[in-house]
């Protein structure tokens, strides 16, 4: 019984032993030491080098960038839709001089007329919602609270002429709380219509006051 292999076996042997320990000497003494962070360096140099490309890019597009938003800055420093005075005082004067501008074109009389207009400044519901800072947004609402003593049939005219001129207004929060006498306890003939008496009508009307970028309006 043959305890020893031959020598041809002892050679096969050898060299596979010899396989072995120079795998495990370059796994452990090169690849792990050597290989490894140069692999590592090498992906890395490719990364910088591709995000050197897209930032190259950006760079020859910066002209472009400009002139789209030179063009932006024009279009909104001549947008109607926004109050053209310089702060919220002056553009809250504005909107009660439109407002009895607008009384005024009516003809009506005291049939239409302007009990109370107060500003307002607060974060209301349009602009930021709750929870939100006002002061982030670039523009700022101008609200005027008014209360009107009219007839349904000059308020419908009233209200369009508010919202269909420049620069745009809106209105919101409308309430008609119910019908009055007319002035000096006149009584509703059979001839008048339905609607020809008095209403008590309170609403915000407000409009956007751009903000400098300095932050104030």
């Amino acid at each position: 019984m043959r305890l020893m292999p031959d020598a041809k076996q002892g050679r096969v042997l050898a060299v596979v032993l010899l396989l072995i320990t120079l795998i495990l000497v370059y796994l452990i003494g090169v690849h792990w030491w050597f290989v490894a962070p140069l692999s590592q360096y090498r992906q890395e140099m490719i990364d910088l080098r591709e995000e050197e490309a897209r930032f190259r890019a950006i760079a020859q597009q910066r002209d472009a960038i400009r002139e789209a938003l030179a063009q932006v800055r024009e279009f909104e420093s001549s947008n109607p839709g926004f109050l053209t005075e310089a702060n919220f005082d002056l553009a809250a004067s504005g909107l009660i001089q439109r407002l009895q501008e607008q009384v005024d074109v009516l003809q009506a009389g005291d049939r239409c007329s302007v009990v109370s207009r107060t500003p307002f400044r607060g974060n209301a519901p349009g602009q930021g919602g709750r929870g939100s800072n006002a002061s982030d947004s670039p523009f700022e609402r101008v609200t005027v609270k008014v209360r009107l003593r009219c007839e349904m049939e000059h308020f419908g005219p009233l209200l369009y002429g508010l919202e269909s001129g420049s620069p745009q207004l809106f209105v919101s929060e409308l309430t008609i709380t119910g019908r009055r006498a007319a002035p000096g306890g006149r009584a509703r003939s059979r001839n008048q219509p339905a609607n020809a008496g008095y209403l008590d009508i309170a609403f915000d009307m407000y409009g956007y006051l751009r903000r400098t970028p300095g932050g104030g309006a």
